[in-house]
């Protein structure tokens, strides 16, 4: 296997991309991984958001719990720091984006940037504070509000009805707000302020752009992030877009929105990406409308910014919204169509991922929509809101790649895929492992990453 990728240079990215990585990215660790989000993150998550939401009011946050329970004085504790951080985050936040929105200078911009997400990770935390309560009495998962068929329908009819206006306005760029460029732990970053799409329930959002050092750049790609991801929020997360700003054919600039219900996008009541579930069909439905259109606009202002290439990627829940970028960029203008896609642990059909996925069964989510009278059948008069058609782009410049013991976006639909869009059997990688240890996997193996930028940079040639 080729050497790993060099540049990633937070602590997870080197642990996961060095010699210790490839000891603990073994089939042994996607299972163990999928029941620590099920059993322990996504419970104690449950516990946060109603600590959040409920202001320090004890029995505010008991009555937003799906069950009674005894309350001790850690469980006290943990609902008063979870109160006591977030405002501190908040005030954090609200400091930083001021100097962003009015072009601070970069020095301040950076010290700023340093305080808020230490603040943010700082709060984020407080959510282990919740492990002794939940194992006492597990807490849910999601805390579900299943949207009905009808509700669906009002939403999204007329999107149903005319395929070329499922994701309309990608080119829409008025009200983009950059902020000032500054160096953060060695790094060249910035933001970028966008309005938010229909469906997304907030007002704007916000993309962290990341270029090399020397600010040399072949082209551009936006990354859009998995489910309950939240780079923004957290410090020495993984991340695999910092890949693509290894010089090896070709730097480019990263920039990586935060989707609906992510971040500073959260909704209330709910921890990052919950909304998402919590709603079934209309919840996937309104993430996908808000977000393949907010994405379709930042490759348009990618491309009148940087006057480069722009392309697409995305792991698992992202690379669910990058391949409906790629489909729906075929009834957009040319300057929202982006140039390539490198897609990680994706599947055709939600459908599938909804009734065959780990994930997805693991929360009680595919439950939760049979109890509100969703059956397949039902759901798949939905597909068109949250399944690629065909491809706006040659199959050459599409990269896959795909986990041989993926549960989670099980391999068959990625295959599945692979075989409708006719993407040549060279630009697809079949990692032996499972969803985790596939997403994890361009830390350790450059080669579709290489792949990705030839297809993208091969555009300047006009192949």
């Amino acid at each position: 296997m080729p050497a790993p990728l060099s540049s990633p240079d937070n602590a997870i990215n080197r642990l996961l991309g060095g010699p210790l990585g490839a000891l603990l990215l073994k089939p042994w660790y996607d299972p163990v991984a999928l029941q620590a989000i099920l059993r322990v993150l996504m419970p104690t998550s449950r516990a946060w958001a109603a600590a959040n939401d409920s202001n320090g009011d004890v029995q505010a946050f008991l009555t937003s719990l799906s069950k009674p329970r005894s309350v001790g004085l850690g469980l006290i504790r943990a609902i008063s720091e979870t109160v006591l951080r977030r405002q501190a985050y908040l005030e954090a936040e609200r400091a930083w984006e001021q100097a962003a929105l009015v072009l601070a200078p970069a020095a301040e911009l950076a010290a700023l940037e340093h305080q808020r997400i230490s603040a943010a990770d700082h709060w984020m935390r407080t959510r282990a504070m919740f492990l002794g309560s939940h194992l006492l009495s597990p807490y849910a998962q999601v805390k579900f509000k299943i949207e009905s068929e009808a509700q669906v329908e009002l939403h999204h009819g007329i999107r149903l009805a005319n395929p070329s206006q499922l994701f309309p306005g990608a080119d829409e760029i008025e009200g983009m707000h950059a902020s000032v460029s500054c160096n953060v732990d060695g790094r060249h970053l910035s933001w970028v302020r966008f309005p938010a799409a229909a469906h997304s329930g907030d007002t704007h959002g916000w993309a962290r752009i990341e270029e090399p050092r020397d600010g040399q750049v072949q082209g551009v790609v936006v990354f859009c992030h998995g489910i309950m991801i939240e780079r923004e929020h957290w410090l020495n997360l993984y991340d695999q877009a910092q890949v693509f700003l290894e010089p090896e054919g070709g730097a480019l600039a990263v920039i990586s929105p935060e989707g609906p219900g992510h971040g500073r996008r959260m909704t209330p009541g709910f921890y990052g990406g919950e909304s998402v579930l919590a709603r079934g069909v209309g919840g996937l439905a309104d993430y996908f409308a808000a977000h393949v259109v907010e994405v379709g606009r930042l490759i348009a202002w990618a491309r009148k910014t940087y006057g480069k290439p722009v392309a697409v990627a995305g792991v698992s829940l992202g690379a669910l919204t990058a391949q409906l970028v790629v489909s729906a960029a075929n009834h957009w203008p040319k300057e929202s169509q982006p140039d390539a896609a490198l897609l990680l642990t994706t599947n055709d059909s939600l459908v599938d991922v909804t009734y065959n996925g780990s994930l997805a069964t693991g929360t009680g989510f595919t439950s939760a929509l049979s109890q509100a009278g969703w059956t397949r059948e039902r759901m798949e008069r939905f597909c068109s809101l949250v399944e690629p058609a065909e491809a706006a782009m040659p199959p050459e410049r599409i990269i896959c790649v795909l986990g041989t013991d993926d549960t989670v976006t099980p391999y068959r639909g990625g295959q599945r895929l692979v075989q409708r869009w006719a993407i040549p059997e060279a630009n697809v990688f079949h990692w032996p492992g499972g969803h985790f240890t596939t997403a994890f996997s361009v830390l350790r193996d450059p080669r579709p990453v290489h792949r990705f930028k030839a297809a993208l940079t091969a555009t300047n040639s006009g192949i």
